[in-house]
């Protein structure tokens, strides 16, 4: 079983294909046991330089496939799917069809025993109540009573006087005399 080594660089390989020969013109290397000449040895180097350089285009040749496969999937890839759904449902009780189609059928639906179902249903009441959400129905039912106010409305805004900004109100809107409103709640207003 042979280990991946670290691969060197292409200038480094490079420098050896260079410089071996200049330097170690007559050099026998002795590796694991075999014997390498310095020509061999260069022999060695351009077999690992000629395939390390097809990397990069290669690599960039694979990036723009997959840059390819992305774009027609964000364009077309959607109808597919919806396609492959309506196949889903034309051929539901079709599972040799679906199979060849490589579409799993839909799982029937499991309905839940009796006792899940009470239990189900005794959660659901019991979530409703801690919240206190209720139905259409119940939330008509429900109105608030307002004693003691006195709504003034507004009929003109050129000849009445100044009003504090807390009881003015949008034209065409009554105005709530924020005294008589305090006096009916028993508080002082707040601003």
């Amino acid at each position: 079983m042979s280990t991946y080594v670290k691969s060197l660089t292409t200038a480094q390989y490079q420098a050896l294909l260079t410089g071996l020969p200049k330097y170690c013109p007559n050099t026998v290397f002795t590796i694991g046991g075999q014997s390498y000449t310095t020509p061999q040895v260069v022999a060695l180097i351009t077999s690992i330089l000629n395939v390390s350089v097809a990397v990069a285009p290669a690599k960039a040749a694979w990036l723009a496939a997959v840059q390819a496969v992305r774009q027609a999937e964000a364009k077309d890839g959607e109808t597919v799917k919806e396609v492959r759904a309506v196949v889903a449902l034309m051929f539901n009780n079709a599972p040799t069809t679906l199979a060849e189609l490589a579409i799993s059928p839909r799982k029937p639906p499991k309905p839940l025993s009796a006792e899940a179902r009470a239990a189900a249903t005794a959660k659901s009441r019991a979530t409703r109540k801690a919240r206190g959400t209720t139905g259409k129905k119940q939330k008509a039912a429900i109105s608030g009573n307002v004693t003691g106010v006195v709504i003034t409305p507004v009929t003109s805004t050129s000849s009445a006087p100044a009003a504090p900004a807390s009881s003015v109100a949008a034209a065409g809107q009554p105005v709530v005399s924020t005294a008589a409103a305090a006096g009916a709640s028993g508080s002082t207003a707040h601003a």
